[in-house]
């Protein structure tokens, strides 16, 4: 198909007789849920090889069965659905979404059930879909008492997880503006079409579009290679810095896809390696920023690195918050006298607050071993607010990271301080504003903004509401409401760790009922499909 600018569009669309040209699925396209399901059955087999190498035969068995009957219902989806007329319009494509998101994590929790039954269908089903929306909490009680090869199959199924929130928000969301494109203007989908970019001026909520196959397959040629490229080279510095083991390659897949799996008890912290750290620290910046995928989508004006709105916003909250908790750690060990070891231990310090705060800010949840040295050595609690409002705000726009996005946030930042410059100088408003807004673009400090400064505090409010639903459905199931509040705020957004590191006593998600699971199951694909598409879903 090709793409038309709208001045065109708009000299068709007035000419007697002529009707817009629209993009209409073909019959037999291939139906985008299969293919879905079918590499998640292809991915089992790298469990079972595991297995099969250690000798466990019962969970090798466990993992073929599983694949193979995934494979078959992927073949049956293949042909039920290859028939079909796809129809380019953005309902059919989030609801085929939304329900990739409910049924794979069904499929997926097919070895848990046959290995761990203890845990029952809504608990297997519930520890899918933490680790497909790249939650990464777990009902495990004790991590050790579970086997290596099924931990490696919740990183797998949650680095799955991590590349399919990457193709959903290049191939659906930002080709309609959403998750988190609203705020920019101009430029245009790299994906949208297999010709010349489609101006996104077109590509409104109900604007047809090529299928959605020809333009996930695309997607997919650009995204795998710098997400397999990254995960490979985090597994190969991991292995340098700490050895080579499974639970490196665990924690690899867990940085890539910001899920913050782990096999661990207490993730990275439990064997404490600075150089690892270093390296994690790295790869999460990499992970939650959109630079990584910049060939995947032209939304946007193109930035040098140092200009990237995020990058800047995501440094100085890094920043801040790290000072702001080392003086807090310090000023708590004032009364405790100066020494040389005193020094190492404020060093250490101030490197686990920095790793933690990123870690939390990119919504993976990993906590230093420095981290919790320098609570020891403070005798302080986790600052409960701070590590939630890190996990709420999230990290970059189209990137596996959850939370509100740093892209709303630099906006509405941006928006705030033109409107603070505006009242301090009544004399420099611009008579052009009018019709700027009406265009749907603001100017401050010479960058273009987007109306989309008043979609991201929209977005804020119903991100807001999400979590506040999610609470309260917990509340009435039981849960005290602040371990209902911390519980929501982790599952909205998609920082399973934060629960257990903030909760009262630590609770763990292994303690919730299955009401509450399932009310945290749909707090989690709310928070991955986020609510802007949810309301574009139920938009007639």
């Amino acid at each position: 198909s090709r793409s038309i600018s709208s001045e065109m569009a708009e000299r068709i669309s007035r000419r007697p007789g002529r009707r817009l040209p629209t993009v209409s699925g073909r019959p037999g396209a291939t139906p985008i849920f299969a293919p879905a399901l079918a590499i998640l059955s292809v991915a089992m087999a790298v469990p079972m090889l595991h297995a099969l190498s250690l000798g466990d035969e019962r969970v090798a068995r466990a993992f073929l069965y599983a694949g193979l009957f995934s494979a078959f219902w992927a073949g049956i989806f293949w042909i039920a659905l290859g028939s079909r007329k796809p129809t380019g319009k953005a309902q059919s494509e989030l609801i085929t979404l939304l329900v990739g998101w409910l049924v794979l994590p069904g499929f997926a929790a097919i070895p848990l059930i046959i290995l761990t039954p203890q845990i029952g269908l809504t608990g297997a089903w519930f520890e899918m879909v933490t680790c497909l929306t790249t939650t990464g909490s777990s009902v495990y009680l004790d991590a050790t008492r579970v086997d290596t090869t099924l931990h490696l199959w919740r990183a797998i199924v949650g680095w799955l997880g991590g590349l399919m929130t990457l193709m959903a928000a290049y191939v659906i969301l930002a080709p309609r503006r959403m998750g988190g494109f609203e705020v920019q203007t101009g430029g245009s989908s790299a994906l949208a079409s297999e010709g010349p970019a489609t101006d996104v001026r077109l590509v409104e909520l109900g604007a047809q579009m090529p299928p959605v196959e020809n333009r996930a397959a695309r997607a997919l040629r650009i995204l795998l290679p710098a997400y397999g490229g990254l995960t490979a080279v985090l597994v190969v510095l991991f292995g340098t810095a700490g050895g080579v083991s499974m639970d490196t390659v665990i924690h690899a897949l867990g940085v890539v896809s910001t899920s913050g799996i782990t096999a661990l008890p207490d993730g990275m912290a439990s064997a404490p390696n600075i150089g690892v750290e270093i390296i994690a620290a790295f790869g999460l910046v990499c992970a939650a920023t959109a630079r990584l995928y910049g060939n995947a989508s032209r939304v946007g004006a193109r930035m040098p690195l140092r200009s990237d709105p995020e990058l800047r916003l995501m440094a100085w909250i890094v920043v801040v918050a790290t000072l702001m908790l080392f003086v807090r750690h310090w000023l708590a060990t004032l009364g405790q006298g100066y020494d040389e070891e005193a020094e190492l231990e404020a060093l250490s310090a101030l490197w686990g607050t920095f790793f933690t705060i990123l870690s939390f800010l990119t919504t993976t949840g990993y906590e230093s071993a420095s981290w919790q040295s320098a609570r020891a050595w403070a005798g302080l609690e986790n600052p409960t607010l701070i590590l939630l409002g890190l996990a709420a705000l999230g990290g970059g726009a189209a990137t596996t990271a959850g939370g509100m996005k740093l892209l709303r946030a630099a906006a509405l930042i941006r928006h705030g301080l033109d409107e603070i410059g505006r009242l301090a100088q009544p004399a420099a408003v611009n008579p052009r504003r009018g019709i700027e807004r009406r265009l749907g673009i603001e100017r401050a400090r010479g960058t273009v903004v987007t109306a989309g400064a008043f979609l991201a505090w929209a977005f804020i409010m119903l991100y807001a509401g999400a979590v506040l639903a999610v609470a309260l459905a917990l509340a009435f199931t039981g849960l005290p409401f602040e371990t209902a509040f911390i519980a929501a705020v982790a599952a909205v957004s998609n920082t399973g760790p934060a629960f257990g590191a903030v909760a009262p006593l630590h609770e763990n998600f292994a303690l919730m009922t299955a009401p509450q699971q399932v009310c945290l199951a749909a707090g989690m694909i709310a928070g991955r499909i986020e609510t802007l598409a949810l309301i574009a879903l139920m938009r007639r």
